[in-house]
């Protein structure tokens, strides 16, 4: 019985499902011809969410989630390296480590590996956005929480993460976005599933004499400086058919900054509100703290303790 060859792909190491839905090239088309096939392309960005500041604990956090996607970003203040034999760093250190949550996958054995993968393609696209240059001999960490993957679970972490820079204080040099597409069978998906993608994983083991084209792309843009702050491709695909996948995902991506400008903007809003707040409680506070020095001036220490001393009407003879 011929099998399926697994070949290593870090690029598809987020997609996961819970059990192994084919083993042959026949499983392969059975399970293919059991997918909901895309009647066209359209090119936006599945249904979102993200909040800004999640967590009060620490100075930068961001939640998304982009359909059953859901992920978690934490973003910590630059810290000082402490290498006392290391040369003085030219430009800041970004560390960016992933963990999947113990209900997130089904496949315990790979999640390190997995992990490993993401956490330095997460810091390749982080790289060209932050201003490194800032911070120098500082380390910047980013930690990021996978809860439920269900496809385009890099693309949506690097959405997630530069909303939590942002939100921790860190100049960048962009609002960065990303998205996902990718062809198989002469069909393209936009924003495909854990399930596609890990149907795409497999077919990386079938003959390639056949040369069909199939592939995934992940495309992270800034569009300010019209710059592609990381592009990783795997499969086969024609130039053309890059080249497609290329303006689907960046046509997402335009999509998706609007959404992250219109979140910073209503947390910014969100925050000057808040500490107007807070300024009107000090200012209610000083003056009362006026009100009762002044009083102390006036009636002396001795009289204006007796004046504040409420009688117990339970103990009064």
């Amino acid at each position: 019985m011929l099998r399926v060859a697994p070949i290593k792909n870090t690029l598809l190491d987020g997609a996961t499902i819970t059990e192994q839905l084919y083993t042959t090239p026949k499983d392969c088309e059975d399970f293919f011809e059991s997918l909901e096939k895309p009647t066209e392309v359209k090119a936006t960005p599945r249904s979102t969410f993200i909040r800004a500041g999640v967590l009060t604990t620490v100075r930068g956090s961001a939640y998304m989630e982009y359909g059953n996607t859901k992920v978690l970003a934490i973003v910590a203040p630059p810290r000082e390296l402490m290498r006392s034999s290391a040369r003085r760093m030219n430009m800041g250190v970004l560390n960016c480590y992933v963990n999947f949550a113990a209900f997130a996958s089904g496949e315990l054995e790979t999640v390190p590996e997995r992990e490993k993968h993401l956490g330095g393609m997460l810091t390749k696209a982080l790289e060209p956005l932050v201003c490194r240059n800032e911070f120098l001999n500082f380390q910047l960490d980013v930690r990021v929480l996978i809860l439920d993957d269900d496809g385009c679970l890099l693309s949506t972490a690097i959405n997630c993460c530069g909303v939590a820079l942002v939100e921790c204080g860190i100049s960048t040099y962009d609002i960065i976005t990303a998205s996902t597409a990718c062809i198989y069978k002469n069909l393209v998906f936009v924003n495909p599933s854990a399930k596609v993608e890990e149907l795409l994983g497999q077919h990386r083991g079938a003959d390639s004499a056949q040369m069909e084209e199939h592939g995934l792309l992940m495309n992270a843009s800034m569009d300010t400086f019209e710059q592609l702050a990381q592009c990783q491709q795997c499969g086969y695909m024609k130039p053309e058919t890059f080249v497609k996948l290329l303006d689907y995902t960046l046509e997402i991506n335009k999509s998706l900054r609007q959404l992250i400008r219109r979140v910073l903007t209503d947390r910014v809003k969100e925050q000057h509100v808040l500490d107007k707040k807070e300024q009107e409680a000090e200012r209610q506070e000083d003056e009362r703290l006026a009100g009762i020095i002044a009083r102390l001036k006036e009636q002396g220490l001795h009289e204006f303790i007796q004046s504040n001393i409420k009688e117990d009407p339970y103990t009064k003879k």
